[in-house]
C-alpha cells in the first residue's frame, strides 16, 4: 500500500498499527522525534493546547468506538449521513473539524446521542 492515508486503510490495519504503537510504548522504544514530542506535551507553556488536543482525541475515539459498536463500516456510516467515506476517515483521524450538528448526526447514525459529562 503506497498511500498512508486513513481512507486507504481498513479498520483492521489501523487497529494493528495502534496495537504495534502500544507495544513499542510499553517496551520503552522511543525515538528522538518522540522524545521531542514528549517534551512539548510536558512543557507547562503548552498545557492549554495539550488539554484541548486530548479532549479532541477523546471525542474522535468515542466516534470511532460508536461506529464499531454499531457494526458499521466507514462507507455504511457515510451513506447514512449522506456524505462520503473519505470525510468519515478524515474525521476519525482528527483531520476535520466538525460542527455540533455533524457530531449529533454521526452519533445518531450509530444509534447514539451526544452527551456532555
Amino acid at each position: 500500500m503506497s498511500k498512508d492515508h486513513a481512507e486507504y486503510r481498513t479498520d483492521e490495519q489501523i487497529a494493528a498499527e495502534i496495537d504495534e504503537m502500544m507495544r513499542d510504548i510499553k517496551a520503552g522504544k522511543i525515538s528522538e522525534d518522540e522524545a521531542e514530542r514528549d517534551a512539548y506535551f510536558t512543557d507547562p507553556a503548552n498545557a492549554e493546547e495539550v488539554r484541548e488536543l486530548f479532549a479532541r482525541m477523546e471525542i474522535i475515539e468515542a466516534l470511532y468506538k460508536a461506529r464499531q459498536e454499531a457494526g458499521l463500516t466507514q462507507q455504511q456510516l457515510a451513506d447514512k449521513m449522506g456524505t462520503n467515506r473519505t470525510y468519515i476517515a478524515a474525521v476519525e483521524r482528527g483531520r476535520k473539524n466538525i460542527s455540533f450538528s455533524t457530531l449529533a448526526k454521526y452519533a445518531a447514525a450509530c444509534g447514539k446521542k451526544v452527551a456532555l459529562l
